[in-house]
């Protein structure tokens, strides 16, 4: 059994979001992670929304789509842009907040419980 494709998840990410931040939101898609990789993606990703805004939000009503605002953000090192945000979080996370996180020895010692404990 197929599930959606990106551009449908992506365009039902954004609609399910309030109203005020979906111009935002189109405006500033960024693609990351090994997967996105694939030659075309983000020309492929655009066209795509463009065509499921005209149809769904704009009714077929080709002349208000030049007021739509589609940014697909292909950063050349997105491959390993969701790796290199974990590992900054896991940082900031050990110098602000270094009581909560869990040491290998607790949790052994512990098991899940001590996620409560800490929590």
């Amino acid at each position: 059994r197929e599930g959606p494709g990106l551009s449908e998840l992506v365009h039902q990410a954004i609609q399910a979001s309030d109203i005020h931040v979906r111009k935002e939101l189109y405006a500033h898609v960024l693609l990351s992670g090994g997967s996105t990789m694939f030659p075309g993606l983000p020309t492929r990703l655009e066209a795509d929304l463009r065509a499921r805004h005209l149809a769904e939000a704009l009714k077929g009503d080709a002349s208000r789509l030049t007021q739509f605002k589609l940014h697909i953000e292909d950063p050349p090192r997105r491959k390993h842009m969701v790796f290199l945000g974990g590992a900054v979080l896991a940082q900031l996370m050990q110098e602000t907040n270094a009581e909560a996180w869990i040491s290998r020895e607790e949790f052994l010692e512990e098991g899940p419980a001590v996620i409560w404990r800490k929590g």
